[in-house]
């Protein structure tokens, strides 16, 4: 068996899927697929599995799935639908219409008739002659009537995902659509993060007691594990628990991470196939180094930890710099960015914990509290502003002052790509 075949970050993990039956969310999630005229919401952290865990309750093969991005009209939800089913944009109908003509005496020569060419008649010609005219007719997609007639009342679902990235009034017309489309007998789940979660209720009050909600919790350390424990056996090896934790933790709550981790780490130590007996293997420093290194090119936010590293333009008086712990000089915000990514990998940071960070990154002084306040609000503006329908990272300030990274990618690209240090000053 292939190792592409056991960790599959970008597909359905046939052979690593983890049941998480604590809040029993796929015999929750199968009711609310049973139930007739319901539509489903279901809710997740980025990354978390929300498509995995539908495909696996649904069946892979009765899965329509259409992303709420780009979507800038209702009716594109169901022309991306028909197209998942191959449905034509139009179709054209011939058919053929007959009259006569009666005539006598001799006739020779040729009969041109519209449509069908010549007919040559020679010789003499009593009676009726029939004609025969074409007629054409083009049929067009008719959007939702034709996804209802197509796949109502089936085991088919309609999956749409990211509904939160539809712009509010697109949203409130296809909470409309869906509404009706789900009573006639359409199966239909939306997916979308926790904090936009009731955007299908607000776009349209009227379907509130026809939303079932299935939310999703963030995967723990023990569930991430199990990827693991799961995969490697299959491989051929055992990987020690320690090592396996050390995964665990860079993929800070997402199955995803988790398995593109698993997956570069077989890379690295050239195990492509299953080996024929079951062996002890450990990952060495440098192995486990070059493994989450290599996997942080997964994904790519440099456009943003530049402009975080920057923070806004200076208006008077310059930042103050600091000595800091790699060696380099930077203000509050390469300060904040370093106390970010040391360890542990944490996605949420209290105001104690996050000022004691800063501190052990800046020698011999640091930021005062203000300052790094108001860093921490910069730094969500920028992730707000630069993914404007996500959340990257959010600053609740006072009372709260909780820094949060929602994008567990965002947390393992500043730890293990090669950015932040390529923009150190000495």
């Amino acid at each position: 068996m292939n190792v592409t075949e056991i960790f599959t970050p970008s597909d359905y993990p046939t052979h690593t899927y983890v049941r998480r039956d604590e809040d029993r969310i796929e015999e929750r999630l199968r009711q609310a697929l049973d139930t007739p005229g319901e539509v489903v919401s279901i809710s997740g952290p980025s990354k978390s599995g929300k498509t995995v865990l539908i495909e696996k309750v649904a069946g892979r093969e009765n899965l329509i799935t259409v992303t709420g991005a780009g979507i800038s009209d209702a009716n594109q939800i169901w022309d991306r639908a028909l197209d998942w089913m191959g449905a034509p944009t139009q179709i054209a109908e011939t058919g053929t219409a007959t009259s006569t003509t009666t005539s006598s005496g001799g006739l020779s020569g040729n009969l041109g008739l519209p449509l069908v060419g010549s007919v040559t008649l020679q010789g003499n010609l009593a009676g009726s002659t029939a004609r025969a005219d074409a007629t054409a007719e083009t049929r067009v997609r008719t959007g939702m009537a034709q996804v209802v007639r197509e796949i109502g009342n089936s085991a088919f679902v309609l999956l749409i995902d990211d509904f939160h990235y539809m712009p509010t009034g697109i949203q409130a017309e296809v909470a409309k659509q869906i509404k009706e489309a789900a009573r006639q007998g359409v199966k239909i789940c939306t997916a979308s993060v926790p904090h936009r979660s009731d955007d299908v209720v607000r776009s349209n009050p009227e379907l509130r007691g026809r939303v079932r909600t299935v939310d999703t919790k963030p995967w723990t350390l023990r569930d991430l594990l199990k990827i693991a424990t799961l995969g490697f056996p299959k491989l051929g090896i055992n990987v020690p628990e320690a090592t396996l934790n050390k995964f665990a933790t860079e993929a800070s709550t997402s199955p995803q991470l988790m398995q593109a981790i698993c997956l570069q780490s077989c890379f690295t130590i050239n195990l492509r196939e299953t080996k024929p007996l079951l062996l002890d293997r450990d990952f060495s420093e440098e192995e486990i180094r070059q493994s989450l290194e290599e996997t942080s090119t997964r994904t790519d936010f440099a456009s943003l930890l530049r402009s975080m590293h920057a923070g806004p333009k200076i208006r008077g008086t310059e930042r103050k710099e600091f000595q800091l712990s790699d060696g380099s000089r930077g203000d509050v915000y390469r300060a904040l960015l370093i106390a970010l990514k040391e360890n542990p990998a944490t996605l949420s940071f209290q105001w104690n914990e996050l000022s004691r960070r800063v501190s052990a990154a800046c020698r011999p002084d640091a930021p005062q509290a203000a300052s790094l306040s108001q860093a921490c609000g910069q730094i969500a503006r920028m992730a707000k502003e630069m993914y404007p329908t996500q959340r990257v990272v959010d600053w609740e300030g006072d009372p709260v002052n909780i820094l949060s990274i929602e994008d567990p990618y965002f947390l393992f690209y500043l730890r293990w790509s090669d950015k932040l240090a390529s923009m150190a000053r000495f």
